[in-house]
C-alpha cells in the first residue's frame, strides 16, 4: 500500500473555535471530509445569488497531490445551494472558499437561505496529480486518429451513449 498523503492546515487564527474548522470525516469508510463555513456572523441568501464562503483555512499539499472541493450530498438536498465542484492545487497558498449558487424549488421561490457559522457546507477529497502531455494536429490528422480508432460514439455527447438503449 502506497503511503498516506499528509495535507497541512493553517486554520485562521480569528476563529472563535479554530478546531471546530478543521476538515473531518465523518466515518473511517467516507470518501471526503467535510468543511464548514468559517464566518463571524451569518450569511442570508435570496433566490438566485451566489456566494464565496471561506472555509477558515489554508491548505499545504504534499507534492504531486490537490484537494477536489465539493458539495455534501445535504448541501443541495437541505439547502438548495448548488455548489461549484473546485480544484485546491497543490501550490495554492491562500484561503480556501466554496463557491456556490442558491436556487431553491418553485416552492420556496419567496424564502431566504441563511448559512450560519459552522455549516457543514462541502468535502474536500485528495487526488494524486495526473500528468499529460499536449501536441497539437492538424484537423487532418485528427480526422484520420478518429476514423483508425473506428469508434462508436462518435461526436455524440450529452446522453447519446444512452439513446435508443
Amino acid at each position: 500500500m502506497s503511503e498516506i498523503p499528509v495535507f497541512k492546515f493553517a486554520i485562521n487564527s480569528e476563529l472563535t473555535n479554530p478546531t471546530q474548522f478543521s476538515p473531518k470525516c465523518g466515518t473511517d469508510r467516507s470518501t471526503g471530509w467535510d468543511v464548514c463555513a468559517a464566518i463571524k456572523d451569518n450569511i442570508r441568501l435570496r433566490a438566485g445569488q451566489y456566494a464565496k464562503i471561506p472555509l477558515g483555512f489554508r491548505v499545504f499539499a504534499p507534492p504531486g497531490w490537490w484537494l477536489e472541493l465539493r458539495p455534501r450530498s445535504s448541501t443541495f438536498a437541505k439547502k438548495h445551494l448548488h455548489c461549484l465542484y473546485g480544484v485546491i492545487d497543490e501550490d495554492y497558498e491562500g484561503e480556501c472558499l466554496f463557491a456556490c449558487q442558491y436556487i431553491p424549488d418553485l416552492s420556496s421561490l419567496a424564502r431566504d437561505i441563511t448559512i450560519m457559522p459552522g455549516d457543514a457546507i462541502g468535502q474536500i477529497i485528495p487526488v494524486r496529480r495526473q500528468e499529460m502531455k499536449v501536441e497539437i494536429v492538424t484537423n487532418e490528422e485528427y480526422e484520420k486518429l478518429c476514423k483508425e480508432r473506428n469508434a462508436d460514439r462518435g461526436t455524440g455527447g450529452f446522453g447519446s451513449t444512452t439513446q435508443g438503449k
